[in-house]
């Protein structure tokens, strides 16, 4: 299903943004805050395996 796996790119693009933002942005300017670092790599890893999870469903559904 193609709808899958747009819904997975678009997971993937907002895990990129979260990384730019919420963790790369705060370190550059030297404002880091260790709690909201942590969250948002997680919340990047979460939105990254979902986002993978929907592309490769959308592939085997096409696939079989």
């Amino acid at each position: 299903m193609k709808s899958k796996e747009e819904l997975g790119k678009h997971l993937l693009n907002i895990g990129v943004a979260i990384i730019v933002f919420a963790v790369i942005q705060p370190i550059m300017n030297d404002r880091v805050d260790f709690i909201k670092l942590i969250f948002s790599v997680v919340a990047y890893i979460v939105l990254v395996f979902l986002g993978y999870f929907f592309i490769k469903a959308s592939e085997e559904k096409e696939n079989g």
